[in-house]
């Protein structure tokens, strides 16, 4: 997928210091950066235009200097919080439009009615709307609108014509934004998903000739030649003719997405059946759905990582999986296990030498998912993978 042109010099300096964008093409982001520029001109209209008030309708300066300082310091603080999408949390949402509708209230203490056309929070109460909009759904947007707006209608007095004006403005340009940030999150998700299935497509066909021209010759040979070599040699041909039927499968399983891998599966319930006598797998009480794709590749990275406890830990070691939710949109899987550990300089040393099993098969499929792997092990002190990545396809 191409990537847009650098951001403009005028805005590098945000860029660089803020970390807005994620990555270069990041849509969401953008957005978000505009919707931050316009809650900031919103803010900055609104204390200018309350400071204009007649020296006479002003009742209580103090007051209004206070509430002034509350609205720039809050614009800033949730500006910070919800740059990360790891803190998007609900209450976040919830905490914006309660501090709006609390600037809103307060006008008459500050201000006498026949001035108070809006309020005292101005068109700034459009912020916490287009955050939430932007960053959450339309739902939330939508909601936050009608709560501030409300609250305005209902201060003295009662249902003034402006404030009807800036109500009904409030809710249509929730609406539409959120609309659009709708549309704009599912045409960047197709997108990804057909690059994603071009690539893989194109890899898996690489994949395939390599593995035909040597890797099913080898097993071909040793299936034909270890039939005469005894038990062992019958042991050998069993193997190779099992890998061998495997490799010609995976070699014809050309169709890397299909319908299915657009649903969602409960997670928790694809790894019980990890479950055994060795294993402890324990979930969160209620059903985790993720993308069908990201469920397989989830499943696969587990069973790579009990088959090296089984290898690598030692006669007897126990392994514990746990499953849990931090974040709206990131799932974390822990594997740790009581065996003999390694020093993690093995892994890189291993790596080094060719032996790239481990960080291909759990680290390069977390990061392939947009997510991370964590390996802490120590001598004697077991191992312990932290795996972290998200619930849909192109959250990340």
């Amino acid at each position: 997928m191409s990537q847009p042109p650098p951001t403009s010099a005028g805005l590098g300096w945000l860029q660089a210091s803020s970390s807005w964008f994620r990555q270069d093409y990041d849509v969401i982001g953008r957005v978000f950066l505009v919707a931050t520029l316009v809650r900031a001109a919103l803010a900055v209209h609104t204390v200018v235009m309350n400071l204009t008030f007649d020296k006479e309708a002003i009742t209580d300066l103090p007051g209004m200097v206070l509430a002034f300082v509350i609205l720039l310091g809050w614009t800033v603080l949730v500006t910070m919080v919800l740059r990360r999408p790891s803190q998007r949390s609900l209450w976040v949402y919830l905490a914006d439009t309660a501090v709006t509708s609390a600037l809103i209230l307060v006008t008459p203490l500050v201000v006498t009615t026949p001035y108070a056309d809006t309020s005292l929070a101005g068109y700034w109460m459009l912020g916490c709307c287009l955050y939430a909009a932007v960053l959450r759904d339309t739902v939330t947007g939508v909601a936050a609108a009608v709560l501030t707006s409300m609250t305005m209608l209902a201060l003295p007095p009662k249902f003034a014509l402006p404030r009807i004006d800036l109500a009904l403005g409030a809710v249509l340009i929730t609406i539409c934004t959120g609309l659009l940030i709708t549309q704009f999150k599912h045409t960047i998700t197709e997108q990804e998903r057909a690059r994603i299935r071009s690539v893989a497509l194109g890899e898996r066909e690489r994949l395939a000739r390599i593995v035909h021209d040597g890797t099913l010759q080898v097993l071909a040979l040793v299936e034909r030649e270890g039939r005469g070599l005894g038990p062992r040699g019958e042991r050998l041909a069993k193997l190779a003719r099992q890998s061998e039927s495997q490799l010609r499968r995976l070699i014809r399983d050309q169709e890397v997405f299909d319908e299915s891998t657009t649903c969602e599966v409960d997670l928790t319930q694809a790894l019980s059946r990890f479950e055994s006598p060795s294993v402890t797998v324990s979930t969160m009480a209620g059903r985790v759905m993720v993308a069908r794709l990201i469920a397989e590749e989830v499943e696969a990275t587990l069973g790579e990582a009990l088959k090296n406890v089984e290898k690598h830990a030692g006669e007897g070691a126990r392994a514990w999986v746990l499953l849990d939710q931090e974040a709206d949109d990131e799932v974390i899987l822990w594997i740790r296990d009581d065996g003999q550990g390694m020093d993690p300089s093995e892994m890189d040393s291993a790596a080094e030498r060719g032996r790239l099993g481990v960080r291909n098969s759990i680290v390069g499929r977390m990061e392939a998912l947009g997510g991370s792997a964590v390996v802490k092990s120590s001598p004697g002190q077991g191992t312990e993978w932290e795996l972290r990545f998200p619930m849909m396809l192109g959250e990340k």
